[in-house]
């Protein structure tokens, strides 16, 4: 079954995510390491905040749970349950090439994916999401939930901003996985 992207509207506050963005860490001192490994193509920046119940960053660890809440509620419900199987944050420039690829997750996990900058205007920033040739648009305290297994990638940025999007691998629900 192919399970047909879904976005939710105004899970959280944009004060929520100012508050995440105040206690990210300067990309500087991300450690690459996961993301040279899965991402063998294109470099990328990236931190891992927590993979299978290991937390590699506490703090952000904490925020990312209460906004994973925040999503759960607002009707995500509907299609994963709350397991947090992987978190991990992005940055990207309009100097990141588009990245099409497939995530090596599984059956029955999605990927739930929104961006943490609460000024982002994607009609000047650009910046959207593209899952099986359909472009998503998503604006701040908007999140995208897919299938990771199918072929995905980040759409251009046209400003020159940098955007920071956050990342979970949930696991579906059983309606979700029986969607058609």
């Amino acid at each position: 079954m192919i399970f047909e992207p879904v976005i939710i509207k105004n899970v959280c506050s944009k004060t929520y995510l100012d508050m995440f963005m105040h206690m990210i860490p300067s990309p500087e001192l991300w450690e690459n390491d996961t993301a040279s490994k899965n991402y063998e193509k294109i470099s990328l920046t990236k931190l891992n905040i927590t993979s299978q119940g290991h937390f590699d960053n506490p703090l952000l660890a904490g925020i990312a749970i209460g906004l994973m809440s925040q999503i759960y509620d607002a009707g995500g419900k509907e299609y994963f349950a709350p397991q947090m199987h992987f978190c991990g944050l992005s940055l990207k420039d309009k100097s990141t090439p588009l990245n099409f690829h497939t995530d090596q997750w599984g059956e029955g996990r999605l990927k739930v994916l929104g961006l943490l900058n609460s000024d982002w205007d994607s009609k000047i920033d650009g910046g959207g999401f593209i899952c099986n040739d359909v472009k998503y648009v998503l604006e701040p305290t908007d999140f995208l939930i897919f299938d990771s297994n199918q072929v995905h990638s980040n759409d251009i940025i046209t400003s020159d901003k940098e955007r920071y999007t956050i990342d979970f691998m949930l696991q579906a629900t059983k309606t979700a996985v029986g969607q058609k």
